[in-house]
């Protein structure tokens, strides 16, 4: 009788030993919530199980196998518990990002001292017309300050929005030195790119961002002198993934909409398309369910 009266009166827990018993348990957990701990709540339900409805409303569908299955390693949690669960998770995630970033980028380090020697700059783009179009031009200086003679430079051109780690437009060239460009030499290039989007630098917006940087420099008959994919794109998400990191740290949200992007379960997964307007019409019963109790 002590038990059960001590388990009566201890914090309400989640239940998944049947569909009725985690309706149950998660109702009663909801009724002394704020609004700021039912958002958390919300929010570690979508990012563990896809689920952020749960025990909002008695007349949601019933809960599939497959949710069951999926809210099942929450069972004895509180709704605390449930929120450490999906915060420890969501840092466990955002720290493996970054420290793959990190590995990627002390991996190349030497490579890409070698490759910052090669330098591009004076960058601009400009535009001539071709075949009744106006179409960019790419013009830069180069200046070899390797202590190799090159014959061809892998470089790639990146457009990005300012504070931004996706990157507007990347287009990737070959540009190659018949008789070499010897250590000491520079001169001036121009190259037409495929993409027509390049002509938005022409007039430069204030929210772009230019960057030019080799990623692969080789020698006569094809030999590497220095090679990395390490670049501007990628440091830009690695600044972007510790702030997530720190975000998380400092605040109540899990930064799900932040880089990197959440491993969210299969039901969270359908539910994004379907607010994005991606479904194809065709949604079967268990979609309509799970679209109902959203609504």
């Amino acid at each position: 009788m002590l038990v059960l009266v001590a388990q009566g009166c201890g914090p309400l827990a989640l239940d998944t030993s049947s569909r009725g018993a985690i309706e149950k348990t998660a109702r009663k957990m909801r009724e002394p919530m704020v609004a700021t701990e039912s958002a958390s709540f919300d929010e570690a339900l979508f990012y563990l199980a896809g689920t952020p409805w749960l025990g909002k409303q008695d007349g949601a569908a019933p809960l599939d196998e497959r949710e069951i299955e999926l809210l099942a390693p929450l069972d004895g949690r509180t709704a605390d518990g449930i929120v450490v669960e999906a915060r420890r998770r969501r840092l466990l995630e955002v720290r493996s990002a970054v420290a793959e970033l990190e590995s990627w980028r002390e991996a190349t380090r030497a490579a890409r001292r070698d490759l910052r020697e090669f330098r591009f700059s004076e960058a601009k783009v400009y535009k001539r017309n071709r075949d009744f179009l106006d179409w960019p031009v790419i013009e830069f200086r180069i200046d070899n300050r390797t202590n190799h003679m090159v014959s061809m430079v892998h470089f790639k051109a990146v457009l990005l929005k300012k504070g931004d780690h996706n990157p507007w437009l990347v287009e990737d060239f070959d540009l190659v030195f018949f008789d070499g460009l010897a250590p000491g030499e520079y001169g001036r290039w121009r190259i037409d790119p495929k993409q027509q989007e390049w002509i938005a630098l022409v007039d430069p917006h204030p929210d772009l961002e230019f960057a030019i940087e080799a990623q692969r420099l080789e020698a006569m008959g094809g030999l590497v002198l220095a090679a990395s994919d390490w670049g501007v794109v990628q440091a830009r998400r690695l600044e972007a993934c510790e702030q997530t990191r720190n975000e998380i740290r400092s605040s109540e949200t899990l930064a799900l909409d932040r880089p990197p992007l959440p491993s969210l379960p299969p039901l969270a997964l359908e539910e994004i398309a379907r607010l994005g307007g991606e479904d194809d019409g065709q949604a079967g019963e268990g979609e309509e369910a799970s679209a109902a109790r959203a609504e």
